[in-house]
């Protein structure tokens, strides 16, 4: 067995203790899912979101609700992300939550981006949906607008904008469910002339035209004036960062099926590192492993290099970082770790030993009530202690649905379901090189747990 392959391997038998237990090849060998339940059955029950602790700092930012439009805080509400926002459309679904929790959450979509791309999961939460289908008179839809939206602008008929029935053959079951629930939809709530007249159809329901709401659109302020709205808006952002920063037990599962495949896929492609290799082979190789196993290539960052374009030739003795994200149904791996390209230069393999002695005593440290600030600061004392004369930036950040999940919050304080990641790259030039070190970690109620398999602090090739 060469050295590539036992590399592999060494990652492979750590598996079996980890939660989320993964099939895997080796990367010649074929494709490669993670066996775990998908992301649709995970959210079968409930959306991504801990709903109590959601209205929990609604209620301690004094908030009755949110109205969400950015596709990824309705993707965090609902579990639904229809693939339209990412082709450059308009948002394609809103979300609206109420302070109250007997109300449950509410989208606003059109009648045929619910037909076609949101009805599929088939979740089994209450939702309350209100569809859109067009105007069945402009004039009148301009009339309706020009009277401060107080009266329903008439709507093309329920059912008009899904595929209708040729009647050539019998429906699949898959059609017959999309159907049924565009009718159940309808029924409930009649469909609205367009997105305006529905989203204030949803807002007026859960009592959200007045009070005080949090809002990710400043765009929304045009609509409340023009309606007549006496909510009170303010950003919402800061109270969205601090809903994410605690996870419900369905985004741990994802996370964990997340970073597994993440770093299997960082391994597969550190294993292909040779002499006359380039960093464009390796970036493609982690893109290509990251697919295999269910997740989307977000960046990797190697020898320090952090743009996609640039390519350079790895050469006997080269030692270099490599920093690798990819996300599954939207929720991040992070992985990071130094390669050894043949024998290295002394000054890097005390580079790597500080980083990771660095790390294990901060991992060791972690628990609920430590700032990030006591993160950094135990991390540089104990290279400080031990004699090593290198900068590593010990840069803790909370991971999800984002990279960095709460940036702009300050300093955190660690909380019992939070995903952490503290960078651990040595911030100098002129050492030969670049190290990094870097791993997925649970805070736990009394100190913390990695969320993907062990893997040693350098790989050699």
């Amino acid at each position: 067995m060469d050295r590539r392959n036992l590399l592999l391997g060494t990652a492979l038998t750590s598996l079996g203790a980890c939660t989320t237990s993964p099939t895997m090849n080796t990367p010649t060998s074929g494709a490669t899912l993670l066996a775990s339940p998908s992301p649709a059955e995970v959210l079968r029950q409930a959306p991504p979101v801990d709903l109590e602790r959601a209205r929990d700092i609604m209620a301690r930012d004094g908030l009755d609700g949110l109205i969400l439009v950015n596709p990824l805080n309705v993707y965090h509400f609902t579990g639904f992300w229809p693939a339209t926002s990412r082709m450059g459309f308009r948002p394609g679904a809103y979300a609206l939550i109420s302070r109250d929790p007997q109300q449950p959450v509410a989208i606003v979509a059109a009648e045929f981006t619910y037909y076609y791309l949101l009805v599929d999961n088939a979740y089994e939460y209450p939702f309350e949906t209100f569809l859109f289908t067009g105007p069945a008179d402009p004039e009148q839809l301009a009339a309706a607008r020009a009277g401060r939206y107080a009266i329903d602008a008439a709507a093309a008929a329920a059912g008009s904008t899904i595929f209708q029935n040729a009647g050539r053959e019998p429906l699949s079951e898959a059609e017959r469910r999309r159907t049924a629930a565009v009718q159940a939809a309808t029924t409930r709530h009649a469909v609205s002339a367009d997105a305006e007249f529905a989203l204030l159809k949803a807002i007026r329901a859960l009592g959200l035209d007045r009070g005080k709401v949090g809002v990710d659109d400043a765009d929304l302020a045009r609509l409340f004036a023009a309606a007549d709205l006496t909510a009170e808006r303010v950003s919402a952002d800061a109270t969205l960062k601090r809903i994410r920063l605690v996870k419900s037990a369905r985004e741990l599962q994802l996370l964990r099926q997340a970073a597994t495949a993440n770093m299997l896929a960082a391994l597969a492609a550190a294993a292909t590192a040779r002499a006359g290799a380039s960093y464009r082979e390796l970036r493609a190789t982690f893109f290509a492993e990251a697919a295999r196993r269910g997740n989307r290539g977000v960046f990797m960052v190697i020898g320090g290099v952090s743009a996609d374009g640039v390519d350079r030739p790895l050469r006997d003795g080269d030692a270099f970082l490599f920093d690798a994200v990819s996300e599954g149904a939207g929720y991040h791996g992070d992985f990071a770790r130094t390669v050894f390209v043949g024998e290295p230069r002394a000054t890097m393999k005390q580079a790597t030993e500080a980083i990771a002695l660095g790390w294990a005593t901060v991992r060791d440290a972690l628990r609920p009530g430590l700032r990030f600030s006591e993160i950094t600061a135990l991390g540089r004392e104990t290279l400080r202690k031990a004699g090593y004369g290198f900068e590593v930036a010990f840069a803790p950040h909370s991971l999800g649905l984002l990279h960095s999940d709460a940036a702009g919050l300050g300093d955190l304080v660690l909380e019992p379901g939070m995903i952490l990641s503290v960078d651990c790259p040595v911030m100098q030039a002129g050492i030969g090189g670049t190290a990094h070190i870097e791993d997925l970690t649970l805070i736990t109620a009394n100190g913390s747990e990695r969320i993907h398999p062990a893997a040693g602090p350098i790989i050699e090739v």
